[in-house]
């Protein structure tokens, strides 16, 4: 049916997949998902108002229709399924008031090779058994089930957590009904092959049928291969498979279980990161996709380089206490450093390369001053991304891009939770260590006093004002700390290292706010997660 239809009958999904949409025809958004056992139609039935959705078949699905009629009649004979069809709407109510985070994973995935030459069956074999962990799966391939009936595919559906659609090179008519039985579509192509050079068999996808594509490695990721895949096959996610620990990353993604971690912005106190990061491993949580903002961008992107605690360490005390990236002074017309000393270390530390290769999903934030609003980056150069995403107004020059202007991502979110909850479906664990007191004045004026009542003022010990460096980069990140609130309910976990006694400046703290974060993470973890 479609919006604003009168409400004429209530739908029971049996198999396959609904989905509800807004807006017009050629604008609609997908809102939600029907899986079976629920029904659809039932709040406008029950409120006597036209249909809220546009609801459509994502895929081959069965359906069973009550009229008005039939629906009343039910509801006299059982009251008990009116109960049933209340609970449901109100189950759903929550999980759009909830932003979708009880969206059930997809439960059938279609596995389609791009192009001639991959075999599928070790990939095949261990996906399905790292799914195994969350729910059975079970394997349909051309092979056993070419003959099958839409009811007997149904039937696997119903039986098992997951089932695994894996399609053939050539097999066009096999490859299309696999497209027509899946929640989501994963396309699996070679990364030492080149995308241009080959003949691409690929069905054409719904437009809410959600489409990634896997990229099957020789062991170390090829530069620039991701990107090329991405633009031949016009997909916006990608998965970059080297071994096994990569096969059960994919996994968790693909059954919500994976885990994203976000980290915030705040100068020295950054460290604490450091600690947090070693805490988590230690537990033994594996962490599947990153995000950050300032410092918390390049602690994201030393987690998707896969660095090593000792690797972590060693770069940012090399990077910011045995050198100050912020020393380069110059004649402020546009800022108090000229920013290439920040430049250097970034090529330098994170190399030449793109978002797109990095092993974990990663983004970082910046805002543009041209046009207002945060500006998400996924893809392009990882350096340029980072030096953006650092840039303190007044602190460091803003980078300039495609006409826009960016700075430090803090000055709009300096915890991007929200960025990460609509790219990943499981856990999210917020680092917040931005503090609740960044900056202190012990003195009531209004102007600056004489240079020489400053400098006697300083020389005897006396009260003294923020210096421009510690007002700026507050000044950075004092636009989002009224967002805590919010951040915590999204977060499945928010943890908050007590970093208060840091100076935002203090690079010569480095090993103490490693060891705040480290413990105060460990003596949280003990407690628990939140999550399975």
């Amino acid at each position: 049916f479609r919006e604003s239809d009168p409400p004429d009958a209530v739908y029971v999904l049996i198999a396959g997949c609904l989905g509800a949409f807004r807006g017009l025809d050629a604008r609609l958004q997908l809102v939600g998902r029907i899986h079976p056992g629920e029904t659809v139609g039932e709040m406008a039935l029950l409120s006597g108002h036209p249909r809220t959705a546009t609801v459509r078949a994502l895929r081959d699905s069965e359906i069973v229709r009550f009229s008005l009629q039939a629906f009343e009649r039910l509801a006299r004979a059982q009251p008990e399924a009116m109960l049933a069809v209340a609970r449901i709407a109100v189950e759903r109510l929550e999980r759009t008031l909830q932003g979708g985070r009880q969206e059930a994973p997809p439960r059938t995935l279609a596995l389609l090779p791009a192009h001639d030459g991959i075999d599928l069956d070790a990939m095949v074999e261990r996906l399905g058994t790292a799914l195994g962990r969350f729910g059975e799966a079970v394997v349909v391939d051309a092979e056993h089930f070419l003959e099958a009936s839409i009811g007997e595919l149904h039937a696997l559906e119903a039986e098992h957590a997951f089932v695994l659609y894996v399609g053939s090179y050539g097999q066009s008519a096999w490859n299309e009904r696999c497209r027509r039985q899946a929640d989501q579509l994963l396309l699996i192509a070679n990364a030492t092959r080149a995308s241009s050079s080959l003949s691409i068999d690929v069905p054409q996808c719904e437009g809410a049928q959600t489409v990634a594509l896997a990229l099957l490695q020789p062991g170390r990721i090829i530069p620039g291969a991701a990107r090329a895949w991405r633009q031949r096959l016009q997909v916006e996610q990608h998965f970059h498979l080297r071994d096994l620990a990569d096969i059960d990353r994919l996994a968790r993604q693909l059954a919500r279980r994976s885990v994203g971690v976000v980290f915030s912005g705040g100068g020295a106190r950054g460290f604490a990161h450091i600690g947090v990061i070693r805490a988590l491993r230690e537990a033994g949580l594996s962490i599947d996709a990153v995000g950050g903002t300032s410092i918390g961008a390049l602690m994201a992107a030393a987690v998707a380089l896969e660095w090593e605690d000792e690797t972590l360490y060693q770069t940012f005390h090399r990077s910011f206490v045995s050198s100050n990236p912020l020393s380069d002074y110059t004649l402020p017309l546009v800022a108090l450093v000229a920013g290439r000393k920040a430049s250097r270390l970034l090529r330098r530390e994170f190399g030449e390369g793109d978002i797109e290769d990095l092993p974990l999903p990663f983004y970082c934030v910046s805002a543009d001053l041209a046009r207002g609003g945060a500006v998400i980056h996924e893809q392009g150069s990882l350096w340029h991304a980072l030096r953006a995403s650092i840039a303190i107004p007044g602190v460091l020059p803003p980078v300039s891009s495609a006409g826009r202007v960016l700075v430090d991502g803090g000055v709009i979110d300096n915890l991007p939770v929200e960025t990460m909850r609509k790219r990943n479906a499981g856990p999210i664990i917020g680092i917040d260590i931005a503090g609740e007191h960044a900056l202190v004045s012990e003195l009531d004026e209004t102007d600056l006093p004489p240079l020489w009542q400053m400098l006697t003022r300083r020389w005897r010990g006396g009260p003294r004002r923020p210096g421009i460096l510690r007002i700026l980069l507050r000044a950075g990140m004092v636009n989002s700390a009224g967002a805590a609130a919010q951040n915590a309910a999204i977060s499945d976990l928010m943890l908050k290292p007590p970093v208060d006694s840091i100076d935002l400046l203090a690079w010569d703290r480095f090993a103490d706010a490693i060891e705040s974060g480290y413990a105060y993470t460990r003596d949280r973890l003990a407690l628990g997660l939140p999550f399975g």
